[in-house]
């Protein structure tokens, strides 16, 4: 059964992969909501409300994905395998990284480290090719843009 499951995933062409991702981040995304909504914790805590709407665009759905991309995609993981450190530490470490940057509470961190896995192995996925960056950062702009909206223009 999991063989299965793993030779659809890598079946799977980039678009497919991304989406794929997405689905996985909002169910991510949702789990964690109703555990921290069973603790009475908020599962972040949102934009100041000192950004102007355009910066809140421009800063939540392109910005931070590019910077977080770089940082903890690219620079983490490429300079842990320079250490010779397997792959999947790499992404270990990667993802633990990107939580550690969204530390506003343990659900979040939760949350955003399994976030951070799935762009971690994205970016794996795509590392022989010369879009590898591309994976993880196209994935995050889409996810953040649909939360932007769900949050900003639908509630």
């Amino acid at each position: 059964m999991i063989a299965k499951i793993k030779n659809v995933i890598l079946s799977l062409n980039y678009w497919q992969l991304i989406l794929f991702i997405i689905v996985l981040n909002f169910l991510n995304n949702y789990i964690f909501s109703v555990v921290s909504d069973l603790f009475d914790v908020p599962l972040n805590q949102g934009f100041n409300d000192h950004y102007t709407m355009k910066e809140k665009i421009v800063l939540f759905i392109f910005v931070g994905p590019l910077i977080e991309t770089l940082l903890f995609q690219y620079a983490v993981i490429e300079i842990s395998k320079s250490t010779k450190l397997a792959l999947k530490y790499c992404c270990l470490l990667s993802a633990f990284a990107f939580a550690s940057f969204h530390l506003y509470n343990v659900f979040y961190f939760s949350y955003t480290f399994v976030a951070g896995l799935l762009f971690a192995y994205l970016y794996a996925r795509g590392k022989n090719q010369r879009s590898a960056i591309l994976l993880p950062f196209i994935a995050h702009v889409i996810y953040n843009g649909i939360v932007f909206i769900i949050q900003f223009y639908l509630s």
